[in-house]
């Protein structure tokens, strides 16, 4: 209420304009909501992210992972994790584990793989250049994984995960 008589003290004693006290007085009225419009609207992703589309593992032994996992969720085999056939993708209905064991380190999470509406050869290209205009550090690369003939795009976080953008309808 102090605030609204300076105001008017102000304005009575000619120090300010009638539209100034108009603007002064709408500006106390305003919810800090509305004033917020004005400032920058918050910056937009990159890409959007849909959710996880896989994550990838290094195990002791598949079969016993295998038979873990399809214990525990009921995951079905699927189709051969590496172009070399050294592992194997566990199904679920939407996702997947992907599981190898050629790595020396076992029990380590490889990657993780987010999901996005679609993305192909030529798209994954322009998306990893834009990932390192604006996240230079990312050290993204556009790729095409012959074994489920899927374009993604991989990169690092900035504590070195590897990070893998795939599409939600691509294995």
């Amino acid at each position: 209420m102090d605030s609204i008589d300076s105001l008017f003290d102000r304005y009575d004693r000619g120090r300010m304009t009638r539209r100034s006290l108009v603007q002064a007085l709408a500006m106390l009225a305003l919810p800090a909501k509305l004033l917020a419009q004005d400032a920058a609207p918050p910056e937009a992703p990159i890409v959007r992210g849909l959710g996880v589309n896989h994550v990838g593992l290094t195990v002791s032994d598949i079969e016993s992972s295998y038979a873990f996992y399809h214990r525990l969720f009921g995951v079905t085999k699927g189709w051969p994790a590496t172009n070399a056939g050294t592992g194997i993708h566990l199904d679920f209905p939407i996702g997947y584990i992907s599981v190898d064991s050629v790595a020396e380190k076992k029990g380590v999470i490889t990657h993780f793989s987010i999901s996005v509406d679609d993305i192909d050869q030529d798209s994954s290209k322009r998306l990893a250049d834009k990932i390192n205009a604006a996240l230079p550090d990312a050290k993204a690369r556009a790729a095409f994984q012959a074994n489920d003939g899927v374009s993604t795009v991989n990169l690092l976080d900035p504590d070195g995960f590897h990070v893998q953008i795939s599409p939600k309808t691509g294995r």
